[in-house]
């Protein structure tokens, strides 16, 4: 006969069992439902550009000391490129020299100009002694401002011995090394700036109505994507291709995901948007049967509920179904989900703010 004391005695044992055997809940990452604006998208290709990009030129003649390597970084006002510029200096000496003998010969007219003036009255000098002695002086004077701006011009050349970056940005090219001759005027390198950049793109003409100067439009690449801004566009359609040219700033964020040169794709807007419900398209669930996502209610328990597709803009997409602004919806871990299931809710995220963690 069993003993029932043994087998009530072990209950506790085997239901604790069972429970450590239960799988842990999966865990979700979740995002709000919210209403907003969404204006279907055709994308078009674009490249990046970077705002500033310039070719550093020799500023006088002379052997190069240095020259920035490809690659290194310089802030606006370093030097990129150096020329020697002793032979300058040596010129400034030499004008130096001929300013100080032009200011002893004015003060040597000076002093005959007086002497003449004061034996004026007398027929020991001539009026046209006199008058030439003035002439001379003067001459003297203007000699010794030439002068003066000779040293200007040779102080402004030696400045220009050192070729400075106009911008912080990055030397790209470098034609010549140290120790060659140049020419003023002569290409030295290259740099652009990284941080700067802007997308240009070829938009077909039928939709330039809807692409404005200031208007905020998606840029993606790959998985990532940012919000630029329309600064110019360029509205002269080419005639082969019946495209226009737009011009878009990027954020500055965009330079740490991107590079000056990398293909990418922008959102234009095909017509105008509608007011809708949206969610992130990775909340969306596709399968044979429709397209669902998984609502998690206040208990973090998972709902499916079945949506309507509709417009799509970027990262977003507009859906229509028992859903409410405010609502959560899986976005990570939902093609794992059952109905009824318990999840744990890790981080909560919404359209354009930072993810927090919950509980």
């Amino acid at each position: 006969m069993p003993d029932y004391r043994i087998l009530l005695a072990a209950l506790p044992l085997l239901a604790g069992a069972a429970s450590a055997q239960q799988p842990p809940a999966p865990v979700v990452q979740v995002a709000h439902v919210f209403e907003t604006e969404v204006a279907p998208t055709v994308a078009v290709p674009g490249t990046i550009y970077s705002r500033n990009d310039v070719q550093l030129t020799a500023g006088v003649t002379g052997q190069l000391i240095m020259v920035a390597e490809p690659g290194t970084f310089v802030r606006a006002g370093d030097a990129v490129a150096r020329i020697d510029r002793q032979p300058l200096l040596l010129q400034r000496a030499e004008q130096e020299v001929l300013l100080e003998r032009a200011e002893i010969n004015i003060r040597q007219l000076n002093s005959q100009l007086r002497r003449q003036q004061e034996l004026e009255g007398s027929n020991l000098v001539s009026e046209f002694e006199l008058e030439q002695t003035v002439a001379n002086r003067d001459l003297a004077v203007a000699d010794a401002k030439l002068i003066k701006v000779r040293m200007q011009q040779i102080d402004d050349q030696v400045r220009r011995a050192d070729v400075r970056a106009p911008f912080s940005g990055v030397v790209t090219t470098r034609l010549h090394r140290a120790g060659e001759d140049v020419a003023r005027g002569e290409a030295l390198a290259a740099m652009t700036d990284i941080r700067n950049m802007e997308v240009r793109a070829f938009v077909p003409l039928k939709h330039l109505p809807r692409t404005v100067v200031g208007d905020s439009i998606s840029v993606f690449a790959t998985d990532t994507q940012y919000s630029g801004s329309i600064r110019s566009l360029v509205p002269t359609g080419d005639v082969r291709s019946q495209t226009f040219e737009a011009r878009i700033d990027l954020p500055v964020e965009a330079s740490g995901a991107w590079a000056v040169g990398q293909l990418v794709s922008v959102g234009i807007p095909i017509r105008s948007g509608d007011q809708t419900l949206a969610i992130p398209r990775d909340a969306l669930v596709l399968r044979q049967d429709g397209s669902y996502v998984f609502r998690i209610n206040a208990e973090n328990k998972a709902e499916r509920v079945a949506v309507d597709i509709g417009a799509a803009d970027g990262d977003l997409i507009g859906v229509s179904g028992a859903l409410a602004q405010g609502d959560r919806v899986a976005v990570r871990g939902a093609e794992n989900l059952r109905e009824g299931v318990e999840v744990r809710v890790m981080m909560s995220s919404s359209a354009g703010e930072t993810l927090a963690t919950e509980g």
